[in-house]
């Protein structure tokens, strides 16, 4: 097995001549079909992808490792039970890095940290961020904390265990130059919508 890595990640602007663009993605809970629809819009429009844990089992890394070609972060979630085989499957792609329960990185210029639990996200200093992505209760926000955007993309599972119901399949983009955060949802057949969570 490979050890999660825990030195900080860096990766610059991308040289195409627009601003970095960082894709938040969690709880996907094996939702296969729902990724399949998912990856090729992100790896259109973002330069690197940040996974906030609840992938469940190591097939859904390998489908995103082999869908997604550019760096991807990943931290663990509370039903990511099989870690000894997601580090197996990311070792096999140079491109993608375990963090273990935290990701601290400069992505784009900013600095950005991710962990899987609201609580915990909660308890990173803002002032050390840009940016403090977390995910795990399956409900899509974005807030400042004093100058850095705490976000949860919301889960492409497409429920909400908790109040019982259907939510948008939905993933987040921070872009590094604009500091702005939008979301997106999976809508139609294959269609992709920005959306406003709550609205």
């Amino acid at each position: 097995m490979t050890a999660p890595e825990n030195r900080p990640a860096s990766v610059a602007a991308p040289t195409q001549g627009r601003p970095l663009r960082v894709g938040l993605l969690a709880d996907v809970h094996d939702h296969v079909h729902s990724l399949r629809r998912a990856l090729p819009w992100l790896a259109r429009h973002t330069d690197v992808l940040l996974v906030l844990g609840d992938l469940v089992a190591p097939f859904v890394l390998r489908r995103i490792a082999e869908g997604y070609e550019l760096p991807v972060h990943v931290v663990f979630g509370n039903n990511d039970g099989d870690r000894h085989l997601l580090g197996a499957v990311a070792a096999g792609f140079p491109h993608v890095r375990m963090h273990g329960e935290l990701f601290r990185g400069v992505l784009g210029g900013r600095r950005v940290a991710a962990q899987h639990f609201p609580t915990i996200a909660e308890l990173i200093d803002p002032t050390a961020a840009d940016l403090i992505a977390f995910g795990h209760d399956h409900r899509a926000r974005a807030f400042l904390r004093g100058d850095a955007w705490a976000v949860n993309p919301g889960t492409l599972m497409g429920y909400d265990p908790a109040a019982d119901a259907d939510v948008p399949a939905s993933w987040a983009v921070y872009d590094a130059a604009e500091h702005a955060v939008a979301f997106w949802r999976l809508a139609g057949d294959d269609e992709v919508e920005g959306w406003q969570p709550g609205g």
